[in-house]
């Protein structure tokens, strides 16, 4: 198992790199299109903080969770890739550091899916 993911590019410097390449592995069962719609997905709510602020989005951020499920259920996610979405949206409030690890994530999920799409 993969180490914890902390969405902080201080108190982890290899999340990008090292910590990424471990966790694009684990979740090595899930299938490669719906890890690209569940980055598209974070992609379209970054859009969104930029237009409604990060406090409207929030609540949709933290639903990601109950999509990332209903795959689990549906077995085109692994319960690795729901591990690697729930350590990183737990992580998002919604206070005067949500908005800066919503960023994170989505760096460190940018970062997954290039080791992701690159292991074949």
């Amino acid at each position: 198992m993969p180490k914890n993911i902390v969405l902080d590019l201080q108190q982890d410097p290899e999340l990008l790199n090292t910590t990424a390449k471990e966790w694009a592995e684990a979740i090595n069962y899930t299938k490669k299109t719906q890890v690209r719609n569940f980055y598209d997905k974070v992609l379209e709510l970054q859009e969104e903080i930029k237009k409604e602020g990060f406090e409207n989005v929030y609540p949709f951020i933290k639903m990601l969770n109950s999509k990332v499920a209903y795959g689990v259920s549906r077995r085109v996610v692994s319960r690795e890739f729901q591990n690697m979405m729930q350590q990183c949206l737990d992580q998002i409030k919604l206070d005067a550091n949500g908005k800066e690890k919503f960023e994170v994530f989505k760096l460190f999920f940018e970062a997954v899916l290039g080791f992701f799409k690159g292991r074949d």
